[in-house]
């Protein structure tokens, strides 16, 4: 985990399976500008039962990665500069990857309620990332609290929509705002929409972690790829979330040091609209608010009216109070 909002790009299951497609997955996403590239570590077996879900397990079976594939990939996110983050998805992949040395944890939305297979995470004493889908708040404080008291020195909770993709009206992204008051700082969100907008919205809401899943190809069959982004458009969230985070700021309303020097250009002062004799007493009508400023602000017209002018002052003049007595 690092300063500024941690980009992941998440493999997913769009490698196919296919470890020299994985490769290039990294090779990419490192060039865009990501953080890391997470993959998910599961046995077809342990995850799905043949008896009850024969779909699934058959489905799984097609993206099962070995353990030489999950070295591999590690050596290769190292080479390009890249953590290498991964899911396990039981007690077997957690200890592999801790073999492997992952710097932290992924447990996904579909696990959430699994607090035996978040605590034998946590026991490795490693930062984790909870993602949230299909939860309510107190499932997430239960998963939470249960990674913290065995062990995980920071668990960052990601708000999250199981769908695939997800559509905009199902986002809640203002859950972040809740999370961050119940969690503190360390929000994220793994995203499922089509495009970055909710992850551009989501670095704006405060989220310190952003998960997208990612492919190589947008024409490619497989249940993430709608939800996904393509090359240029992992190089484009990441360009986007750096500029929202320089744009953010200190969250203090002031002048910026930088526009100070606009302030004579921009501003106006308080001018004479018109001639004003000596001994006038000035009035409302005799006065108009041009630019520059520098002189009397428009605010403080009223210092103004109700005096009289020491000498004539001609029309179009920047007026000072030490014209008028």
């Amino acid at each position: 985990m690092t300063k500024g909002v941690y980009i992941i790009a998440e493999t997913g299951i769009n490698h196919g399976g296919d470890i020299a497609v994985a490769r290039e997955m990294i090779a990419s996403a490192a060039y865009a500008g990501a953080n890391a590239v997470k993959f998910q570590s599961f046995t077809a077996s342990e995850l799905a039962s043949r008896r009850f879900a024969p779909d699934q397990y058959e489905f799984f079976t097609k993206f099962e990665l070995s353990d030489v594939d999950h070295k591999a990939l590690a050596e290769e996110c190292n080479k390009r500069g890249v953590e290498f983050l991964s899911t396990p998805f039981d007690f077997g992949k957690v200890d592999l990857l801790d073999s492997i040395g992952v710097k932290s944890f992924k447990i996904a939305s579909c696990d959430l309620n699994n607090i035996p297979l978040i605590m034998y995470a946590a026991r490795k004493r490693k930062p984790m990332h909870i993602s949230t889908g299909m939860g309510t708040l107190a499932e997430a404080m239960t998963a939470y609290e249960a990674a913290l008291e065995a062990g995980c020195p920071r668990a960052v909770m990601l708000h999250c929509t199981t769908l695939y993709p997800t559509p905009y009206e199902a986002a809640n992204l203002l859950a972040i705002t809740e999370m961050r008051e119940v969690f503190g700082k360390d929000i994220g969100f793994s995203d499922h929409t089509i495009g970055n907008y909710a992850c551009f919205a989501a670095a704006a809401l405060g989220a310190t972690v952003i998960e997208k899943h990612f492919t190589l190809d947008k024409t490619m069959e497989g249940p993430d790829i709608a939800g996904s982004c393509d090359p240029d458009e992992l190089a484009d969230l990441v360009k986007g979330i750096k500029a929202i985070e320089t744009s953010l700021g200190s969250g203090e309303k002031t002048a910026q040091s930088a526009e100070l020097g606009m302030l004579d250009i921009a501003r106006r002062s308080v001018f004479s609209a018109t001639g004003i004799a000596q001994g006038a007493v000035v009035s409302m009508e005799m006065l108009a608010f041009r630019r520059p400023g520098g002189g009397i602000p428009p605010a403080d017209f009223d210092a103004v009216v109700g005096r009289r002018a020491k000498s004539d002052i001609t029309a179009d003049t920047k007026l000072s109070l030490d014209m008028f007595v």
